[in-house]
């Protein structure tokens, strides 16, 4: 009994090449020719082919599974460390901003290199032994690190409820990072001569002093691997030494100038008498100043900026 023959049905024949293995052979239904002509030019090509040889594959065509499977892999991991990371309070230093400051717009970053080099002196305004220049230098350097912060940078931080807020307002106060660096160089700065900047302290506040200028020491230690300045150092002879001397070559900083003029718009007087009241322990600087000592024990203020 005739029967009607799908469209995409062909008749296959087998033959041998010349190595004897069968090659498999196509021919079109009768009849059919003409019309997969006219039809998908793709399909009627396949439809028309003589022969079919296995196509050649290249490396990515046959690994692509194999690939994507490792590359999947990759990502959930770098992604697992990523969520394990911050769950376990790990803290990752960068050069950037963190996007929780307020002061990231900022900050913009330059290559510079540093004023005096590398050299042994005592040239800048901030070095020296004690002289009001120097003081007065330092003290414009830090007089304006307190600051307000907004509200929601608080919040963002999860610290709403341990922060200090400023006086008749909805912002807390609060300082940046750098600040506290350049605080703990004053530091040390003044440790060198205790004789001046401290003439007066007794046994203990010697002690608490020195106390200090270690915090500063490891604050500052941690702060310069956190940063990790990684522009080279390289050495150059000297005409008369016969040790090779330092010389180093460009640094990556923040544009100074604008973060300062930032900070200073949003400066607040933490020690203005009578301004911050603790909610059980009275006023926090009743005579407009902190403990020389940089130390808060007990119901003693702490940081003290003021000029010699």
């Amino acid at each position: 009994m005739p029967f009607i023959m799908p469209a995409w049905a062909s008749m296959r024949s087998f033959s041998q090449n010349q190595n004897g293995s069968p090659t498999h052979r196509y021919s079109s239904v009768d009849g059919l020719g003409d019309e997969l002509k006219d039809s998908d030019g793709l399909l009627s090509a396949e439809l028309r082919l003589e022969s079919h040889e296995p196509r050649p594959t290249t490396f990515w065509r046959r690994n692509a599974r194999v690939l994507m499977i490792h590359t999947a892999i990759v990502v959930s991991y770098t992604l697992v460390f990523l969520v394990a990371a911050t769950r376990n309070g790990r803290v990752i230093c960068s050069t950037r901003p963190s996007g929780h400051s307020p002061a990231t717009s900022a900050v913009v970053w330059e290559e510079r290199t540093f004023v005096l080099g590398d050299r042994i002196q005592e040239k800048s305004k901030y070095s020296g032994k004690p002289s009001p220049a120097v003081d007065l230098a330092w003290h414009d350097l830090l007089n304006d690190e307190n600051i307000r912060i907004e509200a929601e940078i608080v919040e963002a931080l999860g610290r709403q409820d341990i922060s200090v807020r400023v006086p008749g307002e909805s912002s807390y106060i609060g300082t940046l990072n750098v600040y506290h660096e350049l605080h703990c160089l004053k530091r040390l700065h003044q440790y060198m001569y205790q004789d001046h900047y401290y003439p007066d302290f007794n046994e203990h506040e010697l002690e608490m002093n020195r106390l200090h200028s270690e915090h500063c020491i490891d604050f500052l230690r941690q702060s310069s691997m956190c940063h990790g300045d990684i522009g080279l150092i390289t050495f150059e002879w000297s005409p008369t030494n016969r040790i090779p001397v330092a010389n180093a070559t460009t640094h990556q900083c923040v544009d100074w100038n604008k973060l300062d003029r930032w900070t200073k718009d949003r400066s607040v007087d933490m020690m203005q008498p009578g301004w911050l009241v603790h909610p059980q322990l009275g006023l926090a600087y009743p005579d407009g100043m902190g403990s020389t000592t940089g130390a808060a024990t007990g119901a003693t203020p702490g940081h003290n900026h003021k000029l010699k």
